[in-house]
């Protein structure tokens, strides 16, 4: 059964007890699940998001309290699964929190990375990365075989009834492929594209370590001297500031004009000005994003009426209210780390202090 409106509070008998704040719009079985995996002794105290009308409402940050009420939540909280504000984090904090975990429900931690607001020292963020790389590969694959097929371009001719041959198409047969970020969405991602008989590359810190599903690594230094060979371009990096704007349209021009791009990690990582006069240029068959920088794009902003554009409002990893296996991967991972902080073991994606841009203290 899935979640009802409203708010669920357990409150505490004992000041001992200690108390998981769930933020996320679990269902009641994985609910359960993550009952058990805390142990005996612990209570839930559970609230929904502002709005739940939609799925990506559900992943907005935004809660069914007030930010006094947040606060107050977190300073009685020894751990929390979902996205409250670091401002609000920063100020329960200061007010005496017992916090020590908070669990994302996303893959990415930049709104607590990134920025002028220090994190809670002593408390640990973990991450939900390896829940989204199932479905969002599966969305990559989708686009960079509409956009070789001109499934896009044909689909706008039907509205005008049109029986237009728009010529020449691409294919993954043997195509070149550039992933930016070899973790579990890039890996992923090149382990479908290689059932393609693709070769595929992978950008990445360390490439020393290996990775599967790749068939070279390489550095981000490295990474311009890969794109004028490349088919196919992914991104699927974090928002940091060594990658944000690197594909600029100095870059993006080396790539080949039947390459295509697909951007699912951050929009940060893509010049989305330089990105639209370079597919008016016809310099590269097309582009499609589910992130774009600013996101969402201003409504006349010429990427919009881009026929070589396809844009979708990040929806592709399909998080809460949108696939189930992604939801039972989030609650895995957030379960892993229940059991963890209960024992004392190691965390699981675990960020380390080296991403935050202002030091936790």
């Amino acid at each position: 059964m899935g979640p009802v409106l409203g708010s669920e509070v357990t409150t505490r008998t004992g000041g001992a007890m200690p108390t998981l704040l769930l933020l996320a719009p679990f269902c009641d079985e994985h609910v359960d699940a993550l009952r058990e995996a805390a142990g005996p002794g612990w209570v839930i105290e559970r609230h929904w998001p502002a709005d739940m009308s939609t799925p990506k409402a559900m992943c907005s940050g935004r809660y069914d309290l007030s930010d006094d009420e947040l606060v107050a939540a977190l300073e009685r909280a020894d751990a929390v699964i979902g996205e409250p504000a670091l401002p609000l984090l920063r100020r329960a904090a200061d007010e005496g929190s017992r916090l020590r975990l908070v669990q994302a429900t996303w893959a990415g931690t930049d709104r607590y990375t990134r920025g002028d607001v220090a994190f809670p020292a002593g408390v640990s963020l973990c991450s939900a990365v390896g829940g989204f790389g199932q479905l969002i590969s599966q969305y990559v694959v989708a686009q960079v075989l509409g956009l070789m097929q001109n499934l896009p371009a044909y689909r706008d001719r039907q509205r005008g009834a049109s029986w237009e041959d728009l010529g020449a198409v691409g294919s993954l047969d043997g195509a070149r492929v550039l992933v930016f970020g070899a973790g579990n969405i890039g890996g992923w991602v090149a382990r479908r594209l290689r059932g393609f008989d693709c070769t595929v590359t992978g950008v990445c810190r360390d490439p020393s370590r290996p990775r599967e599903g790749f068939d070279r690594l390489v550095t981000l230094d490295d990474a311009e001297a890969e794109l004028a060979g490349a088919d196919v371009v992914v991104g699927a990096l974090p928002n940091t500031r060594s990658t944000a704007g690197w594909l600029d349209g100095r870059r993006l021009r080396l790539m080949g004009p039947g390459a295509v791009l697909v951007n699912v990690g951050r929009g940060s990582f893509v010049d989305s000005n330089a990105l639209a006069e370079v597919l008016a240029e016809g310099a590269i068959r097309g582009a499609a994003l589910d992130v774009t920088a600013p996101e969402p794009l201003p409504a006349g902003h010429p990427l919009w009426q881009e026929p070589r554009c396809f844009i979708t409002p990040h929806v592709s990893g399909g998080s809460f209210g949108r696939h189930r296996q992604t939801e039972d991967n989030i609650c895995a991972i957030c379960c892993d780390n229940l059991r963890a902080l209960a024992a004392g073991g190691p965390l699981r994606n675990l960020v380390p202090a080296s991403a935050f841009e202002v030091a936790p203290r």
